[in-house]
């Protein structure tokens, strides 16, 4: 297998689906199908294949939420070859950047993402010397830097601007991987030419590049940047020299976005150092905190623990405090009296703040054989909010709330689902159906909505992954034919190897324990890496500037 190959399987693979989605879902036998089917695509005209992606909503902080993207895998094959193929010259873009923490490294190891996580170690590290070394500095990001990015900057990032635009009818410009690759990611979202989808590593990498443009020309006018700047993704610290103003930073790094059509975040803005307020960061509090080993005091200090992390969210609402208090109180080490408490306290910071949701519902998982777990009570928190999540479509908490309700053997009344069922997600559509042929759900189910997409149209359009999923499994509620699958140019391949997104016997990876976190029934590297991230977040090795992973 050849280094482009490796590269290409790693990002369809394990590279594919966002994080953020429940175990089931997974691309590994994509992958292995895609790649034998190469030449096959190509006579097929493969670049010629436009769709829709699925739109997966997920809680960042207050009422704010993130849109990632479920890209359909024809698509997706696409942009995954050509930066699979022409790595070296995107990799060399990339380290012309002299303040990035990206690693330009496809990891093709089993079981990791290709492209690692940021580094915030380094991050942390690089803002105390800035602080060191200026006194003060500028941090901002760009203003909804995903959604915003205009596809034909990935070119202007990778051949210079100004040579896509002396070129652009060129026939040398239109083949160009570069070009390709703008109408590639174009192709996988109905041709719109604003935004990038969220999730894909392919993304990570694309913005890479044009962050890696908007450097450069911030150089042109801060010419040492490279001594006093950090950035990860789109998020940038730059030092502000004792002669400068913070206006001149923000007017270069303003003039610099502008050439790729980008804004600064005027409302994530802000100076920090001498002569302004240096806050103390909530996060310290929070994983600094420990339970003490009296038995009587244990549910005192949950107390203490889960109201001074509320009241932290309440003071940081642009922070997701509660995600990250969730998970420090996971790794306390509890007798059983104290386990109850926690899990009532899991389920109310829950339903105070989504955005720990799809965490406390992995817990409530992990802790189901306890010895007090409070089953009637998990179960009625859970169809309660199921209900809440339907009402507004947010279908990252609901995939997760069902996902749960099967782990927990859970019995769901039909009457629950009753919004659901008209939701465009195939992502919560699939964990439903799973629910339904395990006999999990109690009365009559209207599945019409959905069967609407069993059809040629369906595997084009937003709810692809149910048109085929739901053909390969046999799970369409109806006798439905399927050889709108079996008989397309692209998924008929796929159908043929008997390819499937959705692993039924796919479980939660994470137990927490007493005795902190461990792997239950995974040894895996990804496990593992998944546990080493867990107990890194709430460690003291955890450095300032870790509080924006959570922003």
């Amino acid at each position: 297998m050849t280094d482009s190959t490796k590269r290409l399987k790693a990002l369809l693979s394990r590279g594919f689906f966002p994080n953020e989605l429940p175990p089931p879902f997974h691309t590994n036998s994509f992958a292995s199908s895609a790649v034998k089917r190469q030449e096959e695509w190509q006579k097929r005209k493969v670049h010629q294949f436009t769709s829709f992606p699925e739109a997966y909503s997920i809680p960042r902080h207050s009422d704010i939420r993130r849109k990632l993207s479920v890209v359909n895998p024809i698509n997706q094959y696409r942009v995954a070859k050509l930066i699979a193929d022409n790595w070296s010259q995107i990799k060399e873009k990339i380290n012309d950047s002299q303040i990035s923490e990206f690693d330009p490294v496809i990891r093709t190891k089993k079981d990791l993402r290709p492209v690692r996580p940021v580094n915030f170690d380094r991050v942390g590290r690089e803002k105390i010397r800035i602080m060191a070394m200026y006194g003060r500095y500028i941090k901002t990001d760009v203003v909804r830097f995903y959604p915003s990015i205009y596809t034909h900057a990935v070119p202007w990032a990778l051949l210079g601007k100004a040579y896509c635009k002396d070129n652009k009818d060129s026939q040398e410009f239109k083949t160009s991987y570069a070009n390709l690759l703008d109408k590639a990611v174009r192709d996988g979202q109905d041709r719109q030419t604003i935004g990038i989808p969220i999730g894909p590593d392919t993304s990570r990498i694309l913005a890479e590049t044009i962050m890696v443009g908007v450097e450069a020309a911030v150089k042109s006018i801060i010419s040492d940047l490279a001594d006093r700047g950090i950035r990860y993704v789109d998020d940038l610290i730059i030092g502000i020299s004792r002669d400068e103003t913070p206006t001149n930073v923000l007017s270069a790094l303003s003039s610099a976005l502008y050439e790729f059509e980008l804004e600064l975040n005027a409302e994530k803005t802000q100076t920090v150092g001498m002569g302004y307020d240096h806050g103390h960061e909530w996060i310290h509090d929070i994983r600094t905190f420990e339970i003490g080993q009296n038995n009587a005091s244990v549910r005192d200090d949950l107390d203490s623990f889960f109201e001074s992390s509320l009241q932290k969210a309440y003071d940081n609402r642009k922070s997701n405090v509660a995600l990250y208090a969730a998970k420090k109180a996971s790794t306390f080490n509890l007798t059983d009296a104290g386990e109850l408490h926690r899990i009532y306290w899991m389920m109310y910071i829950a339903r105070r703040h989504a955005g720990a949701l799809a965490f406390v519902a992995q817990f409530l998982v992990s802790r189901k054989e306890g010895k007090n777990f409070p089953s009637s009570d998990v179960r009625n928190f859970i169809l309660e909010q199921i209900k809440v999540a339907a009402t507004y479509n947010h279908t990252h908490e609901l995939a997760w709330l069902l996902f749960a309700a099967r782990e927990l053997e859970m019995v769901v009344p039909a009457d629950t689902l009753d919004r659901v069922v008209k939701l465009r997600s195939s992502v919560v559509a699939l964990i439903i159906y799973d629910l339904w042929h395990l006999g999990r759900i109690k009365g009559a189910v209207d599945f019409s909505f959905w069967r609407e997409f069993a059809n040629a149209s369906g595997l084009k359009s937003e709810m692809w992954l149910l048109s085929y999923e739901a053909a390969i499994k046999g799970w369409w509620d109806q006798q439905l034919p399927t050889d709108y699958v079996s008989d397309h140019p692209f998924f008929g391949g796929l159908f043929t190897d008997k390819v499937e997104f959705y692993d039924k016997a796919a479980k939660i990876r994470l137990s927490t324990g007493k005795n902190g976190i461990s792997a239950e029934g995974d040894s895996s590297v990804e496990g593992e890496a998944l546990i080493t991230r867990l107990r890194d977040e709430v460690s003291f090795r955890v450095l300032p500037g870790f509080a924006d992973d959570y922003s």
